[in-house]
């Protein structure tokens, strides 16, 4: 990233910066399928069916023939009738019911105190991570931008948080260089990432190799 300028503003970008923020969020993350049921006249898993009363007949039993009837055909004996209604299964278990991170961690957070810098993490209880971070610098020719996106699977090992990047996008404007701006380009390092995590009563401490960024959950819209 480039190096923050002395004549920089950063007050009245907070808005914009912030909706360019959440929006970068938005554009990484993965679409969630939708999974539609039909309508069926069959018994649902885990319903109790209706019980159906089944009557056994019990043929009395006759007196042994005698000698003289040794040809007749003998009496098959009755066989009760298999009740049709098994006990239904039990319902199975929901993979998503599994939390693989410390619920401490779910949600978004927002980055505090970091100037023209802002970094947005979402944390999701299958162990998946979106980050956007977004650096906005007003300059004379006109405003300097410099957005980076990406996503992957986050791994918690008591204090130690290890992000391991799967993806990622970045997009650069330069006013000054017009020419060395791009949108969209691919993020190439995809290395993963360890930080030292803690919570400070609501706040999010992650130390990492570039020092220690603070961040709140966000509770709100964005400002508009």
């Amino acid at each position: 990233m480039p190096e923050p300028m002395d004549h920089m503003t950063t007050r009245p970008l907070d808005r914009t910066r912030w909706r360019r923020t959440a929006a970068l969020a938005l554009a990484v993350m993965p679409l969630v399928p939708l999974s539609l049921t039909a309508c069926s006249t069959s018994p649902q898993p885990g319903a109790t069916p209706t019980l159906t009363t089944v009557t056994v007949t019990q043929t009395t039993a006759q007196p042994p023939p005698s000698t003289s009837a040794s040809t007749s055909a003998p009496t098959s004996a009755s066989t009760p009738t298999a009740n049709p209604f098994p006990a239904p299964a039990p319902a199975p278990t929901r993979e998503s019911d599994a939390t693989v991170i410390p619920r401490a961690l779910e949600g978004t957070w927002q980055s505090l105190d970091q100037g023209s810098a802002e970094v947005l993490y979402t944390f999701s209880p299958d162990g998946r991570f979106v980050r956007a971070q977004v650096l906005m610098q007003s300059r004379t020719s006109g405003t300097f931008e410099f957005d980076i996106g990406t996503k992957g699977v986050v791994d918690v090992a008591g204090p130690t948080l290890t992000l391991t990047p799967e993806s990622g996008v970045q997009t650069l404007h330069d006013p000054d260089s017009p020419s060395s701006s791009y949108d969209g380009r691919p993020l190439e390092d995809l290395s993963p990432e360890t930080y030292t995590w803690s919570m400070q009563g609501d706040t999010l401490v992650l130390v990492g190799e570039f020092g220690t960024v603070a961040y709140e959950p966000v509770t709100q819209e964005p400002p508009r």
